[in-house]
């Protein structure tokens, strides 16, 4: 497996990313990886780079950036916002997709960042499924609980553990409805939930998965938001890995296992 890193140019922003590229398998899939809220392509005890070699491994092609004003890549935190985060998976999907033809594409969306997979999923009917991982449904409490922790700035925003959060997107988070895309969301989703998240509790991803035209809810009982067992982050992995091989579905051994 080689493991490369690149960037690609949003509005005149460089989004630092890393890329995951099987050597012994011919790859026919390929997976973008969105990562959460004050999160970064690493995501929180490398999450995001333990799921990309697991899935490599398997001869999956993945991918994972930095949201811009996150991590690595240019843009300010302070102007986070979800529409601007779809925005910038698009240009993403598409600059990959120049790169590296011929793949079948996955969008995999962890926490805040399955809100832009859903959106994405929507706007593009070329996707061959979209994976939400603990989707934050509820955003704006999140954020409205981060608003209230942190220290308030003379310029109304407010110092969030060093990072300087515009209340606005808090009242964007209130204004998006995840049901309704998910009710327009035609690709095959999965949607794969800790049923020990105190952060996004898990019924939040059972309705999404029930609204979806083509949805598949799947709780592993004992993980939490942060999917911070080496078990659970396994099962994460194989479930992932077996709906996008299959191309949007899952055996029912798979869906067993990942329930028990």
């Amino acid at each position: 497996m080689a493991e490369i890193s690149l960037t690609v140019d949003y509005q005149g922003i460089k989004l630092a990313g890393s890329g995951h590229l099987p050597e012994t398998t011919p790859a026919r899939d390929a997976v973008l990886l969105l990562h959460g809220f004050t999160g970064s392509r690493i995501e929180f005890a490398y999450l995001f780079v333990d799921i990309a070699r697991r899935l490599a491994a398997r001869g999956i092609t993945v991918f994972r950036f930095d949201f811009a004003g996150c991590g690595e890549s240019e843009g300010r935190f302070v102007d986070l916002s979800i529409a601007d985060q779809a925005s910038q998976t698009g240009v993403l999907l598409d600059e990959l997709a120049a790169r590296y033809p011929g793949l079948r594409w996955h969008v995999v969306g962890y926490s805040m960042g399955a809100l832009a997979a859903a959106a994405t999923g929507v706007n593009r009917p070329d996707l061959a499924s979209v994976i939400l991982v603990a989707p934050a449904g509820n955003l704006d409490e999140i954020v409205s609980r981060s608003l209230e922790q942190g220290t308030a700035l003379a310029n109304g925003n407010i110092d969030f553990i060093g990072l300087e959060l515009n209340p606005q997107l808090q009242v964007e988070a209130s204004a998006f409805d995840l049901d309704a895309y998910m009710e327009l969301l035609e690709a095959p989703t999965l949607i794969l939930h800790g049923g020990r998240d105190v952060v996004v509790p898990a019924a939040i991803g059972e309705r999404a998965a029930a609204l979806a035209q083509r949805g598949t809810f799947i709780a592993l009982a004992e993980a939490d938001h942060g999917f911070w067992l080496g078990a659970h982050r396994q099962q994460l992995a194989e479930l992932v890995g077996e709906w996008v091989e299959c191309g949007g579905r899952l055996s029912d051994a798979a869906v067993f296992a990942g329930r028990e």
